[in-house]
């Protein structure tokens, strides 16, 4: 056989792993390129109106007597939270904030769940946010928010065995609680309780377009680095993680704020990766409570999501906002409801 005939293969093999070596490096430096794209630009942060004023001064009020609670996690990292006590109570709700929260915030729901579910209430604050330590928006890994979690619980459950947990969350926390669910060896908890809860950017839950009427100053509040995050997803798809605490979700608040922007890894952790998955994976009663009003997600999509579930409801509230669900009579009447029909022992399940 001609010796030049042997050595086409071989030829057309290496030209075929050259181009697949230069598409691989291209691919490589593109996504470089748009992770290190510059940080979006607000303009002056806005004048506030004398009712947005009122509105936030009501959100600090502090109505509700609490104690100061500390959760001290193994990496060293110290959790604070309110406690409202309930000593008579059969079970401990545990109360997670939603985006640039804190449980300073849910003092005022803090009180009224207490009473609507008749449980004690630990209002906590993520790593990052409120009075605990870390860095404000940002976490060391992807998934450590739900890590956190389960030091907490398993903390919980270590003082009072007998008491029955939920595990709520608005918003953002709600997204939280639902890693928490698919998190393996995690201590058990007999119930989940979620408000408005983010399921993730591609969720059919989630609203892309403000809604009808809304105030288009709004509008200009949060900013995402996309080149940034895609190209940091490409980059995480072959294993690629120094870059995830670069910056990705900006949002415009007066500079002197600690917190006004997510790392990409703690925007990662704020829902599960697949809505449907995660809420299939929550083994105790679920109860999901959304405003009719909602403006950040479509409230008609979270019944489509949780049908066929049997442990699992979704409420919808006629007329309440996104925080105001929180405070709903309504919403909160479907919450004790809800608590009277899951009153039951603990589980005691271990880690």
């Amino acid at each position: 056989m001609n010796p030049a005939f042997r050595s086409r293969p071989w030829r057309w093999l290496r030209r075929t792993l050259l181009v697949f070596a230069g598409l691989g490096s291209l691919a490589f430096f593109s996504s470089l390129l748009a992770v290190l794209w510059g940080d979006p630009e607000f303009g002056p942060f806005p004048a506030a109106s004398a009712d947005e004023l009122a509105a936030l001064a009501r959100r600090f009020e502090q109505p509700y007597g609490a104690a100061h609670r500390d959760f001290h996690l193994r990496d060293g990292t110290r959790l604070s939270a309110q406690q409202l006590e309930c000593p008579e109570a059969k079970r401990t709700l545990l109360l997670v904030h939603g985006l640039l929260g804190s449980s300073l915030l849910l003092n005022r729901p803090a009180g009224l769940l207490r009473e609507a579910a008749h449980a004690e209430v630990v209002a906590l604050d993520l790593r990052g946010h409120g009075g605990s330590s870390g860095a404000p928006g940002d976490v060391d890994s992807i998934g450590q928010y739900e890590a956190d979690l389960a030091e907490v619980i398993a903390q919980l459950r270590a003082a009072q065995p007998e008491r029955q947990l939920i595990l709520a969350g608005h918003s953002m926390g709600g997204g939280i609680a639902l890693r928490y669910a698919q998190l393996r060896g995690a201590p058990a908890v007999e119930g989940y309780l979620l408000f408005a809860p983010y399921l993730g950017w591609d969720a059919p839950s989630t609203r892309h377009e403000p809604p009808p009427g809304a105030d288009p100053a709004g509008a200009d509040f949060l900013r995402l680095n996309l080149p940034r995050i895609l190209g940091l997803k490409l980059l995480n798809a072959v294993g690629i993680t120094a870059f995830n605490g670069l910056r990705t979700e900006f949002f415009n608040l007066p500079p002197e704020l600690p917190l006004r922007s997510y790392s990409f890894r703690a925007s990662e952790s704020m829902a599960p990766k697949n809505a449907r998955a995660a809420l299939a994976a929550v083994d105790a009663p679920l109860l999901v409570v959304v405003g009719g009003q909602d403006e950040a997600f479509l409230p008609e999509a979270y019944p489509a999501l949780l049908q066929g579930l049997p442990r699992a409801e979704a409420v919808v509230i006629p007329g309440a906002s996104h925080d105001g669900v929180l405070e709903d009579p309504q919403a909160l009447r479907a919450v004790a409801s809800w608590a009277l029909l899951t009153e039951g022992p603990a589980l005691r399940r271990e880690p």
